[in-house]
């Protein structure tokens, strides 16, 4: 179970997945905050502290790697996790902390999860 007071931002311009996500982190012990845009979730994070952000890859107007490449320019230690139905890796994808695909299910991103924070919480 993860520590409490971890708080994500997910992001994904589709309701459903958004919401789904959302539901399944909170069960596993997350605080999570929904954006329905990389552009909400730029807004959110300017605003609130986040542990790690999840992201779709395909989004109009900014591609989860495109909000990587903006986050991790202001806030370099921010963990951030792109999740897509593509298994193709994205060109730009090296920004991010993880990729992972939708196709892998819960399980596997709970650990991914895990895993990324792992790593910057021993960094500390």
């Amino acid at each position: 179970m993860p520590a409490n007071n971890t708080v994500i931002l997910c992001v994904d311009d589709e309701e459903i997945p958004r919401t789904l996500r959302t539901l399944i982190l909170q069960k596993q012990g997350y605080e999570v905050v929904a954006a329905s845009s990389a552009k909400e979730a730029l807004a959110l994070m300017a605003t609130r502290q986040f542990d790690l952000v999840l992201t779709d890859q395909m989004m109009p107007g900014m591609s989860g790697t495109e909000l990587t490449r903006n986050i991790k320019s202001t806030t370099p230690r921010m963990p951030v996790v792109i999740i897509s139905g593509v298994n193709e890796l994205p060109a730009d994808v090296s920004f991010a902390d993880r990729f992972i695909s939708k196709i892998e299910g819960p399980e596997a991103l709970f650990r991914c999860i895990a895993e990324v924070l792992e790593k910057y919480r021993m960094a500390l």
